[in-house]
């Protein structure tokens, strides 16, 4: 799936600055109610309200559930290194160590005609894919041909990655769950905060997952209504949280957020789940998060670190048509 870029600079906007604001998080010997600030990770560059990095605190407790893994590998032609990809460029691999991006390297780990294994929502399945190729001009993004690159997703999402990797890409639990109504109340504290007021925002998404495998549960919330057809209007909102048990306490952490206050000389951004998954192969699970905006998507990797450093999006890649 080759892409002309037309949205570059939205791109460059929605993408790019991630990582920086992300790596920005402090941690601080404060009260439980006050950490919750100290440790969450905001997306402030997609966002037009007046005070993007305000959290609030929730009396919601997560459901624990016990969690459940398996030793499955899958049958292939795998990579050495582990590569992930979307349709429009390669994001990275894992080396062992550390995440490695791809758009730091001259080179992918790959050589033609390995496997891939899709982690999308709803979809277990493989594809192939080809050699190293330029797949999103004119930034020139590296990535390689899919055999199948629309069991991905199409836009504006939820689209997900494949990757390279023999094993089980769901080793914990990872299911959808209806709202009772105590998330879309969450979502309307966090938009409030953000200077729009909604009282029963629209939950397009909601998963529980164990992310780390230790039987506790985090649950992934996007909040969203966008009328415009993504030309921002006053009122369209879009916002990715987590809330998880840190401490023993209940925290929101922000992944991605687009409050449209005035739509003069901005643009809407949405958000989505596009997969949860094993990108690494330690037994815990990444969170593959989608940004759709006016003719341009991003898809970004976060991993949870710790308890201190929070979320970061280690991986990102993006593309306009």
């Amino acid at each position: 799936m080759r892409r002309t870029l037309l949205a570059t600079v939205l791109v460059l906007a929605a993408c790019s600055p991630v990582a920086e604001t992300a790596n920005s998080t402090t941690t601080t010997d404060v009260t439980a109610t006050d950490r919750v600030a100290t440790t969450t990770t905001t997306v402030e560059t997609t966002s037009t309200s007046e005070d993007p990095t305000t959290t609030s605190t929730s009396a919601t407790t997560t459901t624990l559930e016990a969690a459940t893994t398996t030793s499955d590998v899958v049958d292939g032609n795998w990579a050495d290194q582990p590569l992930i990809v979307t349709g429009f460029g390669a994001l990275g691999w894992w080396d062992g160590t550390d995440w490695v991006r791809a758009e730091t390297e001259g080179a992918l780990p790959v050589v033609g005609g390995e496997d891939y294994q899709i982690a999308v929502i709803g979809l277990e399945t493989t594809t192939t894919g080809g050699p190293q190729d330029l797949v999103c001009e004119p930034v020139f993004n590296l990535g390689v041909v899919l055999e199948d690159d629309h069991l991905l997703g199409e836009w504006p999402g939820p689209y997900g990655v494949a990757i390279s990797a023999p094993w089980d890409l769901q080793p914990n639990l990872f299911e959808p769950f209806a709202d009772d109504g105590t998330f879309a109340a969450i979502a309307s504290g966090l938009l409030a905060e953000r200077g729009l007021v909604v009282a029963d925002p629209v939950i397009k998404q909601l998963f529980r997952a164990d992310l780390e495998g230790d039987g506790i549960n985090e649950i992934l919330v996007v909040a969203e209504d966008i009328r415009g057809g993504f030309l921002p209007e006053v009122g369209d909102y879009s916002i990715i949280f987590m809330q998880k048990v840190i401490e023993g306490d209940v925290q929101t952490l922000v992944l991605g957020e687009s409050v449209i206050s005035d739509p003069e000389g901005s643009f809407v951004v949405g958000f989505s789940v596009g997969a949860v998954a094993d990108l690494s192969g330690d037994g815990q699970m990444e969170i593959v998060v989608d940004s759709a905006f006016f003719e341009g998507l991003g898809v970004d990797v976060w991993e949870y670190v710790d308890d201190d450093i929070g979320l970061f999006p280690y991986l990102q890649t993006g593309c306009g048509s």
